[in-house]
């Protein structure tokens, strides 16, 4: 025998031995996060991690069953035998090689351990057995290990089998005396003999026996102490699908379902999943992240109707089930589909990527989400959160503007955004437009795409070319939001908060992130710096660019991406930012942020952004003049502690703008306005300004406990405001009519009738 056959023996002879007197293995699991709704999250770097985590919960789980809780249980079944009940689906197969692997000898599983399905289909081709899945990769692997770990003469007494009993004998015992069917071999031959009706009522028998099986070991409630399971893209669970009538049937009990395939299956339905007295869920696989930033999120809709749209909310209907509630992830689950958008520059066909969540509706609005200087995963919340009617897409910035030289960068990130939105409103959708941040020069640039050059006289729509005349079109029926928008005068609102922190931080003084408090002077109408927030020359970042036009700036900058790339590839480092106590969907996407962040397009477009503020500034008070004159619905998101950016420049330039409306429209009252510009300043939930000086500007993805509040208010605000220019478009013919509106119309109280007026 080689010395390597014999390492692999001892080490094989090491594990059984471990197994057979008990010992613990030591395992380094994620912690499991209780999130503000209730739901407990431990997210894994891959799914054998994640598996391996829901398989110690459940053995817990089960110790707490044997070594307590089962005195206290309902009947004598539930005090001789550990419930659970199971799904299908690829990815419980993980679990079930994760139990085997982890705790093959610490449970007693012929004694204690009884499953029963969610679900079970017949007539459909191609679909595996939750049953057969179950028999294949846990109870015949099982019966090995078992074999293995004690020897096929001593687990043939213990399990009664007599003389000559094989292998083959331990898995049929099992399978006899642990697993609970769904049967429906008799459903499956009368459709094969296309006795579709007798089929259905064999279905129905089969459900109603299912259900009286249960309720007599279980009791009328249907609880069991386990429940087991993988989500789907959609958010379905179990055998309950979006859109099913079912899903409203709140009483525990077994039903029948046909599929449009014509199949039949017999499952488990809403009162019985929810009312397991815990529910662990493993999500793997990729684009599930829209189902569970759904699952999360709390939505000012009927509950019903989101349920309708993500079966998997029922699981929200109340913070009791929540809080029963354990989701298991791997990071490839917490992806979206990859979307592209062709664009031309200088005559060459070039691409642009985006991160897409499709919508539910067929010509439903697509969202374009320009990001802030944090990157692309600054926008998840948004695209986990808007309504599932709409299309979000969050846009990548591209490599081909860390080619440009500054003065160019804003400007073709504009025409890029500038040819999304067309190829969107050509196809008869919506495009409303939101940025964050430094998205707010590209906001800019934008509208100023509409004028010969930068500077020049504002046109008649009329005299507008027909590209632009759409464009226009287009922001009207999408409008724009600005989600504490980024402008350069905004530079010295900064400057004077580092001071303020600089003498709290020293001398103990209150802190004020509030900055100057008054932004603007009035002359002629028109909007100007005022003395102490003039914006000068020296506001430049010139060492920025001067070291950014050296031959050194990218490979030293590359390096830092480099270096910090491989610390995040760290198992402890991955561990601690899973194991962060922050808002849910940010934890979702957290590592995956910082893994793609390029720090010299950073710099870049920071250096571009100030490179001349005077000018950009002149920009940014013109592009407010082009939504006035053009008639753009308009919504300002900011916070009153934004240490980055001005709350006050915002409030001015939003009074502004409602009193150029007022004169467009000829009312005197801002109540009056058809198309009134819309503010928000979001406040502080403590008495204080916090000494962190970037949370508040995040808003969308911010890390403190205000974070989840504050990207509920937002996503609400975001989609009254695109919901009501919708209606807009729509009456005025320039869209088709949308259910999605037709319903938040009729959720939204009656407008008093006024007098009847004319916009330009």
């Amino acid at each position: 025998m080689s010395i390597n056959t014999l390492r692999f023996r001892l080490r094989q002879q090491g594990r059984i031995l471990s197994e057979r007197i008990g010992l613990e293995r030591t395992e380094n699991h994620p912690a499991l996060v209780r999130e503000e709704a209730g739901i407990h999250v431990g997210i894994s770097p891959d799914l054998r991690g994640a598996a391996s985590h829901a398989a110690s919960v459940l053995h817990n789980t089960y110790r707490a069953w044997l070594e307590r809780d089962r005195m206290a249980a309902w009947g004598q079944y539930k005090r001789d035998h550990f419930t659970i009940a199971v799904g299908g689906g690829n990815t419980i197969k993980a679990q079930y090689a994760a139990l085997i692997e982890q705790y093959a000898g610490r449970i007693d599983w012929h004694r204690h351990i009884r499953f029963f399905f969610l679900e079970e289909t017949s007539g459909e081709r191609g679909r595996e057995s939750p049953a057969e899945s179950l028999t294949q990769n846990l109870i015949e692997p099982l019966a090995r290990r078992l074999v293995a770990l004690r020897g096929l003469s001593a687990l043939s007494r213990e399990m009664d089998l007599g003389p000559g009993a094989d292998i083959d004998s331990v898995v049929n015992c099992l399978t006899a005396t642990m697993v609970n069917p769904i049967d429906l071999r008799e459903v499956t031959a009368l459709l094969e003999q296309r006795k579709r009706a007798a089929a259905r009522r064999k279905a129905q028998e089969v459900a109603e026996q299912y259900q009286r099986d249960i309720c007599n070991k279980l009791g009328a409630t249907m609880q069991f102490h386990y429940l087991v399971s993988g989500i789907g893209k959609k958010g379905q669970l179990g055998a309950m699908e979006p859109g099913l009538s079912e899903l409203r049937i709140g009483e525990p009990g077994a039903i029948v379902l046909k599929r449009p395939s014509g199949a039949l299956c017999v499952a488990l339905n809403r009162g019985v999943l929810t009312n397991a007295e815990r529910i662990s869920l493993l999500v793997s696989g990729s684009h599930k992240l829209r189902a569970l930033g759904r699952f999360e999120m709390s939505e000012a809709t009927d509950f019903e109707r989101t349920v309708q749209e993500t079966p998997l909310r029922m699981l929200r209907e109340t913070t009791e089930i929540a809080d029963r509630v354990y989701i298991f992830a791997d990071e490839t689950a917490l992806h979206f589909r990859e979307g592209r958008f062709r664009y031309i520059e200088q005559g060459e066909v070039m691409y642009n990527k985006a991160e897409t969540r499709e919508g539910e509706e067929k010509r439903g609005p697509h969202m374009l989400l320009m990001h802030g200087f944090l990157g692309l995963f600054s926008f998840t919340s948004l695209l986990v959160r808007l309504p599932s009617a709409w299309t979000v897409s969050a846009l990548h910035r591209g490599s081909h503007a860390k080619t440009l030289d500054e003065a160019d960068i804003f400007p073709h990130y504009a025409r890029v955004l500038r040819q999304a939105i067309l190829e969107i409103w050509k196809s008869g959708r919506a495009a409303p437009v939101a940025g964050h941040s430094i998205a707010g020069v590209i906001m800019d640039h934008l509208l100023l795409s509409l004028l010969p050059e930068p500077g020049e006289q504002i046109q008649p729509y009329e005299q507008l070319s027909r590209d632009d005349r759409q464009l226009v079109d287009a922001l009207r029926a999408g409008g724009m939001v600005s989600l504490a928008g980024w402008a350069p005068a905004d530079g010295p609102h900064t400057g004077r908060n580092i001071g303020s922190l600089r003498r709290h931080l020293r001398e103990q003084t209150e802190l004020d992130y509030s900055g100057f408090t008054k932004v603007y002077e009035r002359t002629s109408d028109k909007l100007a710096l005022s003395e102490e927030a003039t914006v000068r020359d020296e506001d430049s970042l010139r060492l920025l660019g001067s070291f950014l036009k050296t031959p050194v700036a990218k490979p030293l900058i590359g390096g830092l991406n480099s270096a910090i790339r491989s610390l995040l590839n760290s198992k402890s480092v991955q561990q601690r930012m899973l194991n962060t106590d922050t808002p849910y969907v940010l934890r979702l996407v957290g590592q995956r942020l910082l893994k793609t962040a390029s720090f010299y397009g950073l710099f870049k477009e920071v250096n571009a952004a100030l490179h001349d503020p005077i000018d950009y500034q002149r920009r940014h008070l013109q592009a407010l003049d082009i939504i006035v004159a053009y008639d753009i619905p308009y919504l300002s998101i900011v916070h009153e502690d934004d240490f980055l950016v001005s709350s006050n420049r915002h409030r001015e330039e939003y009074e502004y703008l409602q009193q150029q409306r007022k004169q467009r429209e000829g009312v005197r009252r801002a109540a009056d306005l058809d198309l009134a510009p819309q503010y928000i300043a979001i406040k502080r939930s403590g008495d204080s300004v916090e000494t962190d000086p970037l949370n508040p500007h995040l808003l969308i993805m911010a890390t403190s406990t205000e974070g989840n509040r504050m990207q509920r208010r937002i996503t609400a605000a975001m989609t009254d405001f695109v919901n009501a220019n919708l209606a807009r478009a729509i009456e005025a013919g320039k869209l088709k009519p949308l259910s999605s509106v037709e319903r938040w119309q009729a959720e939204q109280p009656a407008r008093p009738a006024g007098k009847a007026r004319k916009v330009a």
